[in-house]
């Protein structure tokens, strides 16, 4: 009976301490929406998210597939700007500010206007 015992307290003592370990989340997903004014998905626009600093280590660039979106991970947390332009020449921009957290895909949606080059971007 003190075997079983002790096995017992053994096996739970293990389990205990082996179940205990945190997980540490070292993906940092995020996609980007963009938009026309309207609410329509904005296919083919060219997306930037960089930190707005010199020389930043993050930098991601990619374009929007038919729903509007694209999707980017980084691995470490950030404060990304996001810059969103279509056509050659520039006819349509957007411009806004993603944050990114540990282990949740962070959704963030961009909004295109029409380009005046008076006003100088965002």
């Amino acid at each position: 009976m003190n075997k079983l015992f002790s096995l017992l307290a053994l096996c739970l003592f293990s389990f205990c301490f082996s179940s205990c370990k945190k997980e540490i989340v070292t993906e940092y997903p995020f996609e980007i929406q963009v938009l026309f004014e309207d609410g329509t998905p904005a296919q083919n626009v060219f997306v930037e998210a960089k930190a707005d600093v010199p020389n930043s280590i993050p930098d991601f660039e990619g374009v929007t597939d038919v729903e509007g979106k694209v999707h980017f991970e980084y691995n470490n947390k950030a404060v990304l700007k996001v810059e969103a332009k279509r056509g050659n020449p520039l006819s349509w921009i957007g411009c806004g500010f993603v944050r990114l957290e540990a282990g949740v895909e962070v959704k963030k949606v961009i909004i295109i206007q029409p380009y005046d080059a008076s006003v100088g971007g965002c």
